[in-house]
């Protein structure tokens, strides 16, 4: 029997729309060579540090280990430029750096995603499962508290506050023992074939594959919509 479901966050129940990150990129290399006094031609720089940083999230491993925290990837890009800051303005970087997501938000992925997550906690315990990026736990946190989903939420694993990364079936099992459940009474959706499907089958979990384009599955296992998870859950796993 199925007791707990979790689920990713990015491109599972939020997307960007437009310029979506890459435009904050804009911003954040803006406001840093603003607060710093710098040339405009080290935008360039920055702007390449931050496609190695997209790079990085996608294929996390020990070389990048410096990607998980936002202050490590700020100190790692000052490094890159050959660039000192004063502590005032590391901070007021790393400030910007992290919340700007809250004035240019990201939408939902699929109009529906409150009414799933309604449905499903009215039947499961619910944990989301996500890898952070240049935005940490507690301001996704705050954006998903604006968005009026937090409260679905049992559980949120963020990999910069365990220092864990999706695929390490660590992060699933974390997510089990805090909702008391055993990884083969819990189901994992994400979009993620590598990070969230694979992932999730090596810690014993039982993996649903997202895909909402018209691609073909790498998964046995998997929906087309999000509104598809409790029927899917049912014929997968609860036969």
């Amino acid at each position: 029997m199925i007791r707990l479901v979790s689920l990713d966050l990015w491109e599972t129940l939020i997307k960007d729309e437009g310029e979506g990150e890459r435009g904050r990129d804009e911003l954040r290399a803006d406001f840093i060579i603003k607060t710093l006094g710098l040339q405009s031609s080290y935008k360039d720089q920055i702007m390449a540090f931050f496609d190695e940083l997209v790079e990085a999230f996608k294929h996390p491993s020990i070389e990048n280990e410096w990607s998980v925290l936002p202050e490590t990837q700020i100190d790692h890009l000052l490094q890159r430029i050959g660039v000192n800051a004063k502590k005032e303005d590391f901070k007021k970087i790393l400030s910007y750096y992290t919340e700007c997501i809250l004035d240019y938000p990201p939408v939902f992925a699929e109009k529906e995603v409150p009414e799933v997550l309604e449905n499903l906690k009215k039947k499961y315990k619910v944990a989301l499962i996500s890898n952070t990026g240049r935005t940490p736990g507690r301001i996704l946190l705050k954006l998903l508290e604006n968005m009026r989903i937090a409260k679905y939420f049992d559980f949120f694993a963020f990999s910069d506050e365990l220092l864990l990364r999706k695929p390490d079936p660590a992060i699933f099992g974390i997510a089990c023992s805090k909702m008391d459940t055993l990884p083969e009474e819990s189901v994992h959706i994400g979009d993620s074939y590598n990070m969230d499907y694979l992932g999730a089958k090596a810690a014993r979990v039982n993996p649903i594959l997202y895909i909402p384009y018209n691609e073909r599955p790498k998964a046995e296992v998997y929906i087309k919509s999000l509104v598809e998870i409790e029927d899917k859950i049912k014929e997968a796993y609860e036969n």
